[in-house]
């Protein structure tokens, strides 16, 4: 994985779908399971789904919001443990990116 260019074309589509009206509306409303979908954890990671990445790290949280709860460190490590990123960030930023690619395809349709 190639952390510099995810976070190049990261940027890319953020700044297109913070200038687009309805791009934002999509955006703002994004969720975890959104994000992290069963085909997108099981191509960039160990994990199978969410509950799989939730309950087999045995950090005591029933779904991704109570992560704030968790020891950042610990959490980090085990992330590193179960897919390409070494951080839970930027395991984030790499869903996100999946999610806005897909949807920025989505949306291009619409508009033709």
């Amino acid at each position: 994985m190639n952390l510099k260019r995810n976070e190049t074309e990261f940027r890319k589509y953020l700044e297109k779908f913070q200038k687009e009206p309805e791009l934002k509306k999509i955006l703002n409303k994004v969720t975890f399971p959104e994000l992290f979908n069963e085909q997108f954890l099981q191509e960039n990671s160990k994990w199978k789904n969410m509950d799989d990445l939730v309950f087999r790290g045995d950090f005591g949280i029933m779904n991704l919001l109570e992560v704030e709860n968790v020891n950042p460190e610990a959490w980090d490590r085990y992330v590193a443990q179960n897919c390409p990123c070494e951080t839970w960030h930027q395991f984030g930023k790499l869903a996100m990116l999946h999610w806005m690619r897909k949807k920025y395809k989505e949306w291009q349709k619409t508009k033709k």
